[in-house]
């Protein structure tokens, strides 16, 4: 994998958008990237900015799959797993995956070296299980909530948070060293402090301005708040357990941010 970001020393440090966006698409998800070898790909850590922007395909897909068992009649919680069955399958479970290890390796391991060994550990234990247990019909429950807004609402919304939570993953990249010598967190490599900041403008622009428009501005700044509450409470928990971040707690951040938008998001309707 890492030979396929290595780029050719003529575009070093060029902003390259187009590049930047397909390799980022190529690590996120499993949906295909063309021309990558023929854009010359830049190193993945400075096509981070580029994560937002993937976010906002992953939400889209996932808003599309919400919207269709909706319009076939489904039942509001079938049509919620169905989008998050197609996010997952869009993604592979990228992040998912990483919250189910930080669960097994925060709550199972007595030391920092064996929290980082069960993480590690591609089975899944009793805390992984649960982790995903209890974020998986609560994703479905708020997901089931966006129903009452119309189409156009819940593309902007599903998109912006999609895209916001993956900010932070380079903001939290780009901010916090990586916890091993190897890992995918290294071989993504750390992103610089520009890099972290064009994410997050990206992100909190499309994830503000969807959530202003369709819900309120009060709505967009709580939904944004949320978010980094999600994620620095994950990070303050990272660096008392392992002293700082891996790839799994970046995977973790990205599913707890963006559930913490959805609930925001949820409890607006309700208030409505």
């Amino acid at each position: 994998m890492s030979d396929g970001f290595e780029p050719r020393s003529v575009h070093r440090g060029r902003f390259r958008p187009f590049a930047s966006f397909l390799v980022s698409l190529r690590f996120l998800t499993r949906l295909p990237a063309p021309f990558l070898k023929t854009v010359d790909p830049p190193r993945l850590k400075d096509a981070m900015e580029m994560f937002p922007v993937v976010g906002l395909i992953v939400g889209a897909i996932t808003a599309g799959a919400l919207i269709l068992g909706d319009v076939l009649g489904l039942p509001a919680l079938f049509c919620a797993l169905l989008a998050l069955g197609a996010g997952l399958l869009v993604t592979g479970a990228f992040h998912e995956d990483g919250l189910a290890d930080v669960a097994d390796g925060f709550g199972g391991g007595a030391t920092h070296d064996e929290r980082l060994a069960i993480m590690r550990d591609s089975r899944i234990g009793a805390f992984g299980t649960l982790a995903l247990v209890i974020v998986i019909p609560a994703r479905a429950a708020l997901l089931a909530a966006l129903l009452a807004l119309p189409p156009a609402a819940i593309v902007a919304l599903l998109a912006g948070a999609a895209a916001f939570s993956r900010a932070l993953m380079v903001d939290l990249l780009s901010t916090t060293r990586p916890a091993r010598t190897s890992g995918l967190s290294v071989l993504a490599g750390q992103p610089s402090r520009r890099t972290g900041f064009a994410a997050i403008a990206i992100g909190g622009l499309a994830a503000g301005l969807a959530a202003s428009v369709y819900l309120s501005w009060e709505v967009a700044i709580l939904s944004l708040v949320a978010a980094l509450l999600a994620l620095g409470t994950l990070r303050s928990l990272a660096m008392r357990k392992i002293g700082s971040q891996t790839g799994d707690v970046c995977g973790a951040g990205q599913v707890l941010s963006e559930t913490a938008m959805l609930a925001v998001f949820a409890a607006a309707i309700s208030f409505s």
